[in-house]
């Protein structure tokens, strides 16, 4: 495959790197409490949205979300809102879950979704790693049994190791803590 489509390839994934480190820390910062405004939801109602990956609607391919609707109250009472929605798997009726508005969503705060945006963030940065080695060298591996010359390559760069384990390392650290996230 000739060097400027692999080049392509690699600027589109380190663009899609940036822009969901951008995600990333947008989630992060709402979550820890650095950003938007904070306040309770009230919830007044619950429903589960089902979803399919395709069309044939087999069971493993059943997605459910549970969204939840109520009154938004800013703690310092700047803002409200009667009618705002939240994804959540545990709220009832009647709760009152501590959210914070970002702006475009109301988001729960929570260790959980600090370890989503953190891991967001580190996936982002492999995915741009792994962008500017492919830019760089002209060898991203599309496909697996294609990945000896790009090792080759990147070995060739001067702190090329470094550079591979810090991306690998990220990739790991960001798979970890979304599994930290499902379990807080």
């Amino acid at each position: 495959m000739p060097r400027i489509v692999r080049r392509a390839v690699s600027l589109a994934i380190l663009l899609s790197g940036v822009l969901m480190g951008t995600h990333g820390a947008q989630v992060f910062a709402t979550a820890a409490g650095l950003a938007g405004t904070g306040g309770t939801l009230t919830v007044a109602s619950c429903r589960v949205e089902i979803s399919y990956s395709d069309r044939d609607r087999d069971a493993e391919d059943r997605h459910e979300t549970r969204r939840c609707w109520g009154e938004f109250t800013a703690n310092d009472d700047s803002a409200s809102d009667p009618q705002r929605e939240i994804a959540s798997d545990t709220a009832q009726p009647g709760d009152r879950i501590e959210v914070r508005d970002n702006g475009t969503v109301y988001q729960e705060v929570g260790a959980g979704w600090v370890f989503a945006g953190i891991s967001i963030v580190l996936i982002a940065f492999a995915m741009a790693v792994g962008g500017v080695l492919g830019l760089v060298t002209g060898q991203f591996p599309l496909f697996w049994y294609e990945h000896h010359r790009f090792y080759t390559a990147i070995r060739a760069l001067p702190y090329g190791r470094v550079v591979l384990w810090a991306w690998l390392g990220a990739l790991a650290a960001g798979l970890i803590g979304f599994m930290f996230s499902e379990m807080l």
